[in-house]
């Protein structure tokens, strides 16, 4: 009896520290988040870049009071990921963020975020291979289990490392080839100082953002009819059997099962007035600006892109800091724009007396980042640049505006914003457009029409090309902006470059020669 004592009290021993094991161990697994997701229509977001938060805040704000549950899955630590995330952002309790510790490029591992009952999948932006390689593990996964209802986004650098459109279509797969939408924004903002800041906003859920609508009573109406009685909203397009058009022929008719794209704060917030037509006794848009020149600094594979995006009214590119190597083709670049004369500057661009020598002959100066560099390499070259150029600005009381090009949302802050200078990040901005393109999916078409070479953008135009200077109302200038075949959407002040969004109808807006309007057009 005795040994048979001993024996149970051994047994027992051995079982309760199995059980306190296993106990132990999922208890480490729920803290080092490696347990499996068990959720149905969450957001998956893929991959974790410590001190870049701007697609996990669009989510957030695009959430509203909304309750909505975010996983974020990453190589990094789930303990580290909560608190980086919840230090630097403000979480409301409607929102529920799950961290998960896993291999993202691991069909395996990601069978555990429960993909397939998702309603989206976001690849932060990365490198073009991690993202092409944690895209090829979605793919399989969700293909497998043939879910039709899961999405997939992503941004790759290059245009081609975008998914064929068979394969794209077959896995819901969306990719926005997102380096050559950064090379326009830095092509048109270098002319039109205070863009950038207009592209941000337009692309942030923070105040007015795109949506469709049904208004029943506007079949029929003409477009420019709409356009002087919608409130709250500005009416930029339609979809019309499931074909979206921007910017159409003011007279086009509405029909009755068309959708009305809006820019607005609230999806709901739209008001059809019995506002009447005001008419605008104004002539054609006309560019005063001409004879204008720039320097293009660094030397990267948007080159061409940027140079080719230019606007025409300059006609003189000076490009310093390029590699040898390039000199060629950037000569080539050059010759096939004819009535654009470009100037090679050999000398060390970084030497002081050097940049204040190209500084003082001309009106515009664009930084490149280095694609050769690595992120933070690349950006603190260009801190260094702007900070030598700001110098030379204030010392000589010139008024060249500067537009640089950068890597990484954090590293910007390092640097305080001033005026006479446009910053294109391009992790902030591929963390906007994928916010909109999980949000709004449907409207895919207006988000890569706007980025795209070719249909509509957005544009600053002065207020004075237009021949307007005194008080307008919001009715008078959306009407000016059709008959120029655009959409007004707001204004920016020349003295501050502050943007107005989406003004009420009735307001009354004072423009001076120094305001632009922040139209959406072709041209």
């Amino acid at each position: 009896m005795a040994v048979a004592a001993i024996v149970g009290l051994l047994i027992t021993s051995v079982l309760i520290g199995i059980i306190s094991n296993a106990i132990e161990e999922h208890i480490d697994g729920l803290k080092d988040g490696k347990s499996r997701v068990l959720e149905n229509d969450h957001l998956v977001i893929l991959g974790f870049i410590p001190g870049e938060y701007t697609l996990i805040k669009q989510i957030i704000l695009a959430a509203g009071s909304e309750k909505r549950t975010v996983v974020i899955a990453s190589d990094v630590s789930s303990e580290e990921m909560r608190e980086a995330v919840f230090d630097n952002l403000d979480v409301p309790k409607n929102v529920k963020l799950i961290f998960r510790t896993i291999d993202i490029y691991d069909p395996a591992s990601l069978e555990k975020l429960s993909l397939t009952t998702s309603r989206h999948i976001l690849i932060n932006p990365m490198d073009d291979m991690n993202t092409i390689k944690a895209l090829l593990a979605v793919s399989l996964l969700i293909n497998s289990a043939d879910n039709e209802n899961v999405r997939v986004s992503a941004l790759v650098s290059r245009n081609e490392h975008r998914f064929p459109d068979t394969v794209a279509a077959r896995h819901n797969v969306t990719t926005i080839q997102m380096r050559n939408a950064i090379a326009r924004m830095v092509a048109h903002s270098c002319s039109q100082t205070g863009l950038s800041d207009a592209f941000r906003e337009v692309f942030s859920f923070e105040g007015n953002e795109f949506y469709y609508i049904s208004i029943e009573e506007a079949a029929g109406m003409s477009f420019s009819e709409l356009s002087y009685r919608l409130d709250n909203a500005v009416p930029i397009g339609l979809i019309h059997d499931g074909e979206i058009i921007l910017n159409p022929d003011k007279d086009r008719k509405i029909a009755q099962n068309d959708r009305i794209i809006v820019f607005s704060q609230e999806a709901g917030s739209a008001v059809l007035t019995d506002s009447k037509y005001h008419e605008m006794p104004m002539g054609r848009y006309k560019s005063s600006e001409t004879g204008k020149s720039i320097v293009i600094i660094g030397y990267n594979s948007s080159f061409k892109l940027v140079y080719r995006e230019l606007s025409e009214n300059i006609t003189e590119v000076i490009v310093a800091g390029i590699p040898e190597e390039k000199e060629a083709s950037a000569i080539k670049v050059g010759n096939e724009a004819e009535k654009r004369k470009m100037t090679i500057y050999d000398d060390d661009i970084d030497e002081m007396e050097n940049l204040s020598g190209i500084a003082k002959k001309v009106d515009h100066v664009v930084l490149l980042s280095d694609y050769t560099l690595e992120d933070e390499e690349a950006d603190i070259q260009s801190i260094f640049r702007i900070m030598r150029l700001r110098d030379i600005r204030t010392k000589n009381g010139l008024k060249f505006n500067i537009t640089a090009e950068m890597r990484k949302k954090s590293n910007l802050n390092l640097i305080r914003e001033e005026e006479h200078m446009d910053y294109v990040v391009a992790s902030n901005m591929s963390s906007l457009f994928l916010a909109q393109l999980c949000e709004n999916y449907e409207l895919n078409g207006l988000y890569k029409e706007i980025l795209a070479s070719r249909g509509n953008e957005l544009y600053l135009k002065r207020a004075k090309n237009f021949g307007l200077e005194g008080v307008y109302t919001t009715v008078q200038l959306r009407n000016l902006a059709l008959s120029n075949k655009c959409i007004f959407m707001g204004y920016l002040r020349g003295e501050t470059y502050e943007s107005f969004f989406n003004p009420a109808l009735s307001e009354e807006i004072t423009l001076g020669s120094g305001d632009s309007l922040i139209v959406l057009s072709e041209s």
